[in-house]
């Protein structure tokens, strides 16, 4: 990539990472699509697997009090990080426009379904039976696209959870499912020279830009951030429907 390509992807990382220290998601959807753009889907999505985990790790760790308080989420996430390696393990075969529709079309329902509800939480039904399949569905994409996130915020903004517990929930489990992807990804040889150059790269901005959009998360009030999440997964939706087309 010239000099200039590679300016418009740290700008792209930086926004994500922005992005992602305020909500707890938005990195790899931010950025992606961008790196996509100049090397092709299955180089960007193994390049930001390590620069994602990273930033997952350092907000389990600022929000970690808040883990022991999440109901469900040990067996959210190991369906999770059992769906990253199934994902993982078909990214070279995986059909990316279906995928991409597939996570686009069950957004979009959770959108119609938030934005139209007088309570927008998850009844107890749904709770109890809906938390493994999203799970699952959750890990296959994170494996295959490196994109799960607005699919676990989906599910925990409808639990009604709090700022901190939304984020370590969120970040514990795209933990776990990054790192499953990370292992995959190193078993089925994946790797080369410039994703490994490109990862590190990443991960160096990341370092930089994610402790400005923590501190501005935390000055965030509950309603302004329900708001920016929602509208995260609204342009996320959005952004889905316009790579698979």
């Amino acid at each position: 990539m010239s000099a200039f390509e590679l300016l418009i992807v740290a700008l792209a990382v930086v926004l994500g990472s922005l992005v992602k220290g305020v909500t707890g998601l938005g990195l790899p959807l931010t950025a992606v699509p961008v790196i996509a753009f100049f090397v092709g889907v299955q180089d960007a999505v193994v390049i930001m697997a390590a620069p994602t985990a990273f930033s997952n790790a350092v907000l389990v760790r600022e929000h970690r009090k808040e883990l022991r308080s999440v109901q469900g989420l040990p067996s959210f996430a190991a369906l999770g990080g059992a769906g990253a390696i199934l994902g993982a393990s078909l990214l070279p075969r995986i059909n990316d426009r279906l995928l991409f529709l597939l996570l686009a079309g069950l957004l979009t329902c959770f959108l119609v379904w938030r934005f139209s509800s007088v309570e927008p939480t998850w009844s107890p039904r749904v709770q109890k039976w809906g938390r493994m399949p999203v799970a699952l569905t959750c890990g296959v994409a994170q494996g295959a696209t490196g994109i799960s996130g607005p699919l676990v915020a989906a599910w925990f903004q409808g639990l009604g959870v709090s700022r901190e517990r939304f984020i370590v929930s969120n970040t514990a489990i795209f933990l776990l499912a990054g790192a499953m992807q990370l292992i995959t990804l190193t078993a089925t040889s994946q790797w080369s020279n410039q994703r490994l150059l490109g990862a590190a790269l990443a991960a160096a901005v990341v370092a930089v830009a994610l402790p400005v959009g923590i501190r501005v998360g935390r000055k965030m009030d509950a309603e302004r951030f329900n708001v920016a999440v929602s509208a995260v997964i609204t342009i996320c939706t959005i952004s889905l429907v316009v790579r698979a087309f």
